[in-house]
């Protein structure tokens, strides 16, 4: 089995596909596992599906058929093998919005009734403004904000259970909250449990029945940090193949040349500073996170750029 990162860069969508049909007809060891192919919407699967029907069995570029290939979304992949990796049932789970509420509740009353705190003062003092019926909506919206702090900055969280705030003075509340809420669940938060499925990952555990010898992320344009990290370690054992669309290659070559260690915040965030077009200076800073955040070619680690066939630009799309 190769394990291999591969990034596939092109301007166009359907340079990417037969990039990709190329990956997919080559066949893997298993000639009956499924190929899964994780895309961010459903009309890109189907627009995805009927393209590689033109190229997959097909012997004169026509007459294929696109079988045995999965079309997941990213974020329930990548969360499946973490949950399968830990041991963690979703259903079941104290830590997602729909269960942390109820807890989240209980402490935000105690956290406000409590006057030698004073770091509850501002929430206190929004709670009433609002009434009694603010309550669950305030604990809705935090279950929700930390679930999303765990997928896209689960280092914040690591450095709040560490007991750095690393947040603004009047913010000091939110990771107290936390800090009380993983105390009272008592379990390993999903920052945690990330650590504890990547580690796993590289050691050779098996990422669940979703994931096969080989898995491709078609069409992102973002990566949330979480996910990137479980990618990462899946490719230490399998391939795994992201094809980006993106603009310009000289775009990607001027952010990836001016990166520095670490992924800056988007306060402290330069990279824009790189890119001599103004159109995609303003408009592609996701674009930009995401050349920011993968890692360097290298060992384990390919940058392909795929340009289009002369005259591409006159086809549709």
């Amino acid at each position: 089995m190769r394990s291999v990162l591969e990034i596939h860069r092109a301007e166009r969508a359907d340079t990417l596909v037969e990039a990709l049909a190329d990956v997919l007809a080559a066949g893997s060891d298993d000639p009956f596992a499924a190929e899964t192919v994780a895309v961010p919407e459903r009309g890109v699967e189907r627009w995805l599906a009927q393209r590689l029907a033109h190229r997959l069995g097909a012997g004169t570029g026509s007459g294929g058929v696109c079988a045995n290939v999965r079309f997941p979304a990213p974020a329930a992949l990548l969360g499946g093998v973490v949950a399968h990796v830990t041991g963690i049932d979703p259903a079941t789970d104290p830590w997602s919005a729909g269960r942390s509420v109820w807890p989240l509740l209980e402490l935000i009353d105690e956290a406000v009734a409590d006057p030698g705190d004073d770091r509850f003062t501002a929430l206190a003092a929004h709670l009433e403004r609002g009434g009694h019926g603010r309550r669950y909506a305030l604990a809705r919206t935090l279950a929700g904000l930390f679930g999303s702090y765990a997928t896209h900055r689960p280092e914040l969280l690591r450095r709040w259970r560490a007991g750095e705030d690393a947040v603004h003075a009047d913010l000091v509340w939110q990771p107290e909250l936390w800090r009380r809420l993983h105390a009272a669940l008592d379990v390993p938060g999903p920052a945690e449990r990330l650590d504890d499925a990547v580690a796993r990952l590289r050691g050779g555990a098996d990422p669940g029945p979703e994931v096969g010898p080989r898995l491709s992320l078609f069409g992102p344009t973002r990566l949330a940090a979480e996910h990137l990290t479980v990618l990462e370690a899946l490719a230490a054992h399998r391939e795994v193949h992201l094809w980006l669309p993106h603009p310009s290659p000289a775009m990607w070559d001027a952010v990836r040349a001016a990166r520095t260690p670490g992924v800056p915040s988007r306060a402290a965030d330069t990279s824009a500073g790189a890119v001599r077009h103004p159109l995609l200076r303003s408009l592609g800073r996701d674009t930009r996170e995401l050349a920011l955040r993968l890692p360097a070619a290298g060992p384990g680690v390919t940058d392909t750029h795929h340009p289009a066939p002369p005259g591409a630009a006159r086809r549709p799309c």
